[in-house]
């Protein structure tokens, strides 16, 4: 029973797809997507303290594409005092090619998109600006595992015009489950890079690891008081487990 229980667990840690290593610890230009209140300024700024602590603050830019909110630009800036890096903001003189020319210098360059609604006609202005520096940017969806299936579904939708390298999902410590987000990376083959736990900085960030985010969806969904049976029967459902599908349920109680 007990070898079952483990085999369908395994089974479903190796479909997740994760990248497995700090993506940007080795440097490079990111860019965070994703709805207002996600989550993209904090996991950006646990990311930048951690390579400031490693690398120096002369290695780290921080860029914001939103100059539509004062607040945005206050709490960016006042990140970037604290760390003692460099704070640019991409506006109406400023394009984001521009900004990230001058930031060539730096191994790690950070962006912080604006939560636009997708009705917004800035929503995909927004987006074109991402892909014509495609070449140079990788872009993470952040995704909050509080968010209901179909939220998680739109918002993929939207984001998708862009080339998205990976997702992050963030607010695990605030939900009953992380199923849908899980089910969506898998749908999507969007491997996940970090999953986001608290609002401390830097700790509450954890690279990704199919093993480590599927005990954590049976944590939560024991939380619920679903047995094996009805945990399984949920896994199976979101994952479209084919191995699992064509084994009794009653064998993983």
């Amino acid at each position: 029973i007990d070898s079952s229980w483990r085999f369908a667990l395994g089974h479903l840690s190796r479909r997740v797809p994760v990248l497995g290593r700090d993506l940007s610890a080795g440097g490079g230009m990111f860019a965070f997507l994703g709805a207002a209140g996600v989550g993209k300024t904090t996991t950006i700024g646990k990311l930048a303290t951690r390579y400031v602590l490693e690398h120096g603050p002369d290695a780290v830019a921080l860029v914001t594409t939103d100059h539509y909110r004062v607040a945005a630009h206050e709490q960016l800036r006042s990140l970037g005092n604290i760390l003692g890096v460099t704070v640019r903001v991409v506006d109406d003189n400023h394009s984001l090619s521009e900004v990230l020319l001058t930031l060539r210098n730096k191994s790690l360059v950070l962006i912080d998109t604006a939560g636009l609604n997708v009705l917004d006609p800035n929503f995909n202005k927004q987006l074109d600006m991402l892909n014509q520096n495609g070449a140079r940017v990788q872009n993470l969806l952040l995704m909050a595992s509080t968010s209901q299936k179909t939220v998680l579904q739109r918002e993929y939708q939207a984001y998708s015009k862009v080339n998205l390298s990976a997702t992050v999902i963030t607010k695990v410590d605030d939900t009953a489950s992380i199923g849908e987000c899980l089910s969506l990376a898998t749908e999507k083959q969007l491997p996940i890079a970090y999953e986001t736990h608290g609002q401390n900085i830097p700790d509450d960030i954890a690279v990704a690891h199919g093993t480590q985010l599927v005990n954590k969806a049976v944590e939560l969904s024991q939380r619920l008081e679903l047995n094996r049976e009805q945990i399984i029967t949920e896994f199976r459902d979101s994952f479209s487990v084919e191995n699992l599908a064509k084994q009794p349920i009653a064998s993983f109680n």
